[in-house]
C-alpha cells in the first residue's frame, strides 16, 4: 500500500473513532439525563398529590383522612402531558382512582417491602415488554410517605409515557448518524490533503536522492518547516554537500595523482637520460680520454640524485603510515640550530643572504625529540629560504612556549602566494621551478610536515608575495598523552 493510501487511512481511522466515541457518549449522556429529569419532574408531581390528597390533626399533626376531591382536576393536567398517578394507602389499598379508565399501578411484593424500607422505586416498561402492555414504554416513580411514627400512610405512583422522549432520542441519534456520515466525508477529504502535502514533500525529497544516485551533487531540497520531514531535508542537504565536497576532493587528488606521476616520471627520466648518454659514450669511446673522469664524476651525481629521490619517497610513505621509529630524548635546541646556522653560513654568502640567529634570553630552548629528525626539520627549512632568497636577510629566532620549544625562520625572499602556500605540503610540489636546484626532488616540505606530525608538533607558515615567508615550528617539551 502506498504511502498516501497508508496515511489516508490513519488519518481517517483516528477521526473517525474520535467521533465514535464522542457519538457514544453523547447518546448516552443525553438519554441519562433526560431519565433522570423524567424521575425528578414525576417524583416532584408525587410531592404535590400527596399533598393535596392528605389531611392532618389539628393538634398534633396525625395523619388524619385522604381528601380526593381535587384530584380529578389533578389526573386531567396530567393526562394532557401524557402523565397519570395512582394513589395507595398504608394497607395497599388503592385510594385513588377507583374507577374510571386511568391505567393502575401493579406493586409487587419486592417493590413494597422497599417502599416499607423509606425506598423511592424507579421503574422503566420499554415498548418490547409485552407482560405489561397496558404500561408500555412509561416511566415511573413510586415515593412513600410516612407519619410521625414512621408508619408507611401514602404511596403514590407516577407514571409518564416516553413515547416522545424515546422519539426525540431516535431522531437525535438519526441526526448524529447524518452528522457521522457528513463527517466521515468530511474526514476523508481532510485526509487526502494532509497525505497528499505530507506525501508531496517525501516526493521531493525522493526526487533530489535520485538526482544525487545519478552523480548531481548540486540538488538541493528546499524546505521551511521544523518537523522530521524538514529535518531529513537537512540531513539530505548535508549528505548531499558532503558527497560534492567529496567529489571536488577525489578530482583534486585525481589532478595532483597526475602531477605526482608527471613529477616522478621528469625526476626520474632526467638522471636516467643522463647516465644512459654517458654510457653509451664511453661504450662506443666517443669521449675524449681527459672527460672521461668528469663524466664518471656525472654518473655518480646522476646516481645519488636516483638515491635520494628514491629515499626521501621511502621516507615519506614510512612517515605517512606512521611506521618510523622515533629516538625521542630532552636536548637543548639552541646549541643544535646554531651548529646548522654555521654549516649554511657558506651557502648563504653564496647567494648574497645574511644568516642571523636570535634566541629570547639564555635559558634553554628544551625539546622532547628525536635529535636527528629535528635537525633534519631545521636543515630543510634554513635551507628553503636560502634557495628562495637572494640578496635578503634571513632571521632564525626559537624560544619557549608552555609546553613547547619553538623556532621560526623569516626570509626576505619571493614569498607566495596563497594557493602557493595551500600546496605546498603535496609531493613533488615546487613554488617556484626557476629557482629549484637541480636535483630535487620537491619532497622536502611535504616531509618537514610529516615529521613534525609524528612528533606530536605544529607547523604554521605565513607568507607575502615579493615579500617573504615566515616558518614557525613547535614541537613538545613533554611527553604528549595518547588520549590528549
Amino acid at each position: 500500500m502506498k504511502m498516501m493510501y497508508q496515511q489516508m487511512l490513519a488519518f481517517f481511522t483516528v477521526i473517525m473513532a474520535a467521533l465514535l466515541i464522542v457519538g457514544v457518549l453523547f447518546t448516552q449522556f443525553t438519554t441519562k439525563m433526560v431519565e433522570d429529569n423524567t424521575y425528578k419532574q414525576l417524583n416532584r408531581f408525587a410531592v404535590a398529590i400527596a399533598e393535596e390528597a392528605m389531611r392532618y390533626k389539628a393538634g398534633n399533626g396525625d395523619f388524619a383522612y385522604f381528601d380526593t376531591r381535587g384530584l380529578d382536576i389533578d389526573l386531567s393536567l396530567l393526562e394532557e402531558q401524557n402523565m397519570s398517578f395512582t394513589l395507595y394507602d398504608g394497607s395497599e389499598k388503592v385510594i385513588y382512582p377507583t374507577s374510571g379508565s386511568s391505567v393502575r399501578a401493579n406493586i409487587t411484593a419486592n417493590q413494597w417491602k422497599k417502599l416499607n424500607d423509606h425506598k423511592i422505586v424507579h421503574t422503566r416498561v420499554d415498548a418490547s415488554d409485552k407482560a405489561n402492555k397496558e404500561d408500555s414504554n412509561t416511566m415511573g416513580v413510586m415515593k412513600p410517605f410516612f407519619d410521625n411514627k414512621d408508619q408507611l400512610i401514602a404511596v403514590v405512583v407516577t407514571r409518564a409515557n416516553v413515547s416522545t422522549v424515546d422519539d426525540n432520542m431516535d431522531m437525535l441519534r438519526r441526526n448524529l448518524a447524518i452528522a457521522f456520515l457528513v463527517a466521515g466525508i468530511v474526514a476523508v477529504m481532510l485526509s487526502f490533503i494532509v497525505s497528499q502535502l505530507i506525501v508531496n514533500r517525501l516526493r521531493l525529497i525522493q526526487l533530489v536522492t535520485r538526482q544525487v544516485a545519478s552523480g548531481d551533487y548540486k540538488a538541493m531540497v528546499e524546505t521551511t518547516t521544523n518537523d522530521e520531514i524538514g529535518a531529513l531535508a537537512v540531513d539530505v542537504n548535508t549528505m548531499t554537500r558532503a558527497l560534492d565536497d567529496q567529489e571536488q576532493e577525489i578530482k583534486r587528488q585525481e589532478e595532483r595523482r597526475k602531477e605526482f606521476m608527471a613529477n616522478a616520471s621528469h625526476e626520474m627520466r632526467t638522471p636516467l637520460t643522463t647516465i644512459s648518454g654517458i654510457v653509451e659514450g664511453l661504450q662506443y669511446d666517443v669521449i675524449p680520454e681527459d672527460e672521461k673522469m668528469h663524466s664518471y664524476d656525472m654518473i655518480k651525481n646522476e646516481a645519488d640524485r636516483l638515491t635520494r629521490l628514491v629515499k626521501d619517497n621511502l621516507d615519506y610513505e614510512r612517515l605517512r603510515q606512521n611506521k618510523v621509529v622515533l629516538s625521542k630524548k630532552e636536548f637543548n635546541v639552541l646549541p643544535v640550530i646554531d651548529n646548522l646556522v654555521e654549516q649554511l653560513s657558506g651557502k648563504a654568502e653564496v647567494a648574497g643572504d645574511q644568516l642571523i640567529f636570535e634566541s629570547h634570553g639564555t635559558e634553554p630552548v628544551i625539546a622532547l625529540a628525536d635529535q636527528d629528525r629535528f635537525i633534519q626539520i631545521v636543515f630543510n627549512i634554513i635551507n628553503n629560504a636560502i634557495q628562495f632568497t637572494e640578496n635578503g636577510t634571513i632571521k632564525i629566532k626559537a624560544w619557549r612556549e608552555d609546553g613547547f620549544a619553538a623556532f621560526s625562520v623569516a626570509d626576505s625572499g619571493i614569498g607566495m602566494t596563497a594557493d602557493q602556500v595551500k600546496n605546498i605540503w603535496e609531493r613533488y610540489y615546487k613554488a617556484d621551478e626557476s629557482r629549484t636546484v637541480k636535483g630535487e626532488s620537491g619532497l622536502g616540505m611535504a616531509i618537514i610536515r610529516q615529521l613534525i606530525e609524528v612528533h606530536d608538533g605544529t607547523i604554521d607558515v605565513h607568507s607575502e608575495y615579493g615579500h617573504g615567508t615566515t616558518f614557525t615550528v613547535r614541537i613538545p617539551d613533554v611527553q604528549k598523552d595518547v588520549n590528549d
